[in-house]
């Protein structure tokens, strides 16, 4: 159910500085609600978040008949989760029948697929037929997203899989980016056990352009190497986006989870540099998940980041590297 309540949005500590679009956002939880588009954009002008990315949720939480309460996330219990192709269609109802003003803001992409289907690709061309100038891009895909992975009915997802493969060729040929979450290696793992899966990935179509969610991490992933991983695969593979959201930033650029001979602030001075050295390919989420009370807050925290940057590189980050990947919808 969409509830678009009037919801009590929380400020943020200091006035909006930079106009941005916000590149990873989640329209609907894992039980497929949200708060709504109109207190979305409450949340949005607080932040000074002018327009946005929105996908809904491809997984859906299954309410097991032995638990009283509700689950509201992915890790509320062990029951499991599955695919949920409904969430395309809520999405596309909410926002085609919102006013005009919210519309114009937002830049939809389809994520409702089960990625170790090779029918995939074909359902996504049957909603780009569906809702014909709609879709601004695929995602957010799921693979090796460890808890909710191993959640999730079915077997292993892989980016490099053979049905992950004709997706992006299919994103190819209509002009669309693909937005992946791709753990670059398994919780409290020491070596980066995954990155092979994501350089064929990158290899198999240079024309489709790939997101990387979170920069290959969720929780429990902890690789000091990290920037010096990432910075080799944007050196690699020019069709590579950077999404920087969740807790990424918390754990690496701002350094919190990192340990050894660094102060934070060194991480944070680190990632910069990598950041202007590739303006062009990074760009900042909040990855809300249907509801906003702390959307503010989400956004907020970037600022400490943007403002060691350049004007120049922290427009990119912000707004044009996003608008580049997007096309716009009738």
């Amino acid at each position: 159910m969409i509830y678009n309540r009037d919801i009590d949005i929380c400020r943020m500590k200091t006035e909006p500085r930079y106009d941005i679009i916000d590149s990873h956002l989640h329209f609907l939880d894992f039980t497929q609600d949200s708060d709504g588009f109109p207190s979305l954009v409450r949340a949005m002008d607080a932040a000074g978040v002018s327009e946005s990315v929105v996908f809904g949720m491809p997984m859906a939480k299954k309410w097991d008949y032995l638990m009283k309460e509700r689950p509201a996330y992915y890790l509320s219990n062990d029951s499991r989760c599955y695919y949920y192709s409904g969430t395309d269609h809520i999405l596309a109802n909410e926002l085609l029948s919102a006013p005009e003003e919210i519309r114009k803001r937002f830049h939809p992409f389809c994520c409702g697929f089960d990625c170790t289907d090779k029918y995939a690709a074909t359902q996504i061309e049957r909603l780009l037929k569906m809702y014909p100038g709609f879709w601004c891009g695929i995602g957010e895909l799921m693979s090796r997203h460890d808890d909710l992975t191993a959640l999730t009915y079915g077997e292993g997802i892989h980016m490099d899989s053979p049905a992950f493969r004709m997706i992006y060729d299919l994103a190819a040929d209509h002009g669309l980016p693909v937005l992946v979450h791709h753990n670059i290696s398994p919780q409290n793992a020491i070596k980066p056990l995954y990155e092979e899966e994501l350089i064929r990935a990158l290899e198999h179509n240079r024309k489709c352009r790939i997101i990387w969610a979170h920069v290959g991490v969720s929780r429990r992933i902890e690789l000091e190497e990290l920037l010096i991983i990432a910075g080799q695969l944007l050196h690699d593979h020019p069709n590579l986006y950077v999404d920087i959201s969740w807790i990424f930033f918390e754990n690496y650029i701002r350094g919190e989870m990192m340990h050894g001979n660094y102060e934070p602030e060194i991480f944070t001075e680190m990632w910069a540099a990598l950041i202007e050295k590739y303006s062009d390919r990074f760009m900042i989420g909040s990855d809300k998940v249907g509801h906003w009370e702390t959307y503010p807050d989400e956004i907020g925290k970037y600022y400490m980041l943007l403002d060691k940057l350049s004007p120049e590189t922290a427009k990119k980050l912000c707004r044009e590297n996003a608008l580049s990947l997007i096309r716009k919808w009738d």
